[in-house]
């Protein structure tokens, strides 16, 4: 089954753009020593989670035609992934909470999809 993306305009392009900034600030910069330790904990817990419901809302627009299930299963693949690959990267250290706050942030942003749908601008252009 192929995955439809959105038909383009504005909306989906802010939407591809918002994905591709978070893979690169994730597995890019998230890759470099740099990246260790630079928010303190719990704020590094809040990013976390606006990062992910930011990711959500940008796969929802960018992918329109995938359930909701499917772009939060997604969401949490990718924190997993991210998590992981700590091992990797001197001064980092993948951690559970991180991931909680990927879930958290990612049912978030589930929910502000829902919301935000609604709205003319955003339903009109990003229903399935």
């Amino acid at each position: 089954m192929p995955i439809r993306l959105s038909q383009g305009g504005t909306l989906g392009r802010l939407g591809l753009f918002v994905v591709l900034a978070i893979f690169i600030l994730l597995f890019g910069f998230g890759s470099t020593s740099a990246s260790g330790g630079l928010v303190s904990a719990p704020w590094d817990k809040i990013v976390h989670f606006c990062v992910f419901a930011t990711l959500v809302v940008g796969l929802r627009v960018t992918m329109p035609g995938l359930s909701a299930l499917t772009i939060g299963a997604l969401a949490l693949c990718i924190g997993l992934a991210d998590e992981l690959h700590q091992y990797l990267v001197p001064d980092r250290q993948p951690e559970l909470d991180d991931w909680l706050a990927d879930l958290a942030g990612t049912l978030c942003g589930l929910l502000v999809w829902r919301k935000l749908a609604r709205l003319p601008f955003f339903g009109e252009q990003c229903r399935p």
